[in-house]
């Protein structure tokens, strides 16, 4: 088994490496970070592939979303709008897919065109 200082240093120079790029912003990438970690924490019960691939989704799409989450709310920093779009995207995705797989999309264009 590997130590895990192992990896957390591999992170954290990933992290430096993509964060010198001059359109890379830095705030919203480590906001966005701490935010998938905190998701990737959280699932304890699905395998660490999954974990990985639940904070690799989180971090970008809350690295996508600070600039939207500042515009749109309160927020007035990228890095605290990352965190919160981090945290906000996967219980968001999860209930717009499982609202998806209950609809029926044959009634509504039915209803739709005033046809039953």
């Amino acid at each position: 088994m590997t130590e895990p200082a192992s990896g957390t240093i591999g992170v954290i120079t990933a992290l430096g490496l993509i964060s010198i790029a001059p359109w890379v912003d830095t705030n919203a990438l480590m906001g966005s970070c701490l935010g998938a970690g905190l998701v990737a924490y959280n699932k304890t019960d699905i395998p660490p592939f999954k974990r990985l691939g639940a904070l690799v989704f989180s971090a970008t799409l809350g690295y996508l979303m600070a600039d939207e989450v500042v515009s749109l709310t309160v927020i007035s920093e990228t890095s605290t709008g990352g965190f919160v779009g981090a945290i906000a995207i996967v219980p968001l995705a999860m209930k717009l897919i499982s609202t998806l797989d209950t609809i029926d999309f044959n009634d509504i264009l039915n209803k739709w065109r005033g046809t039953k």
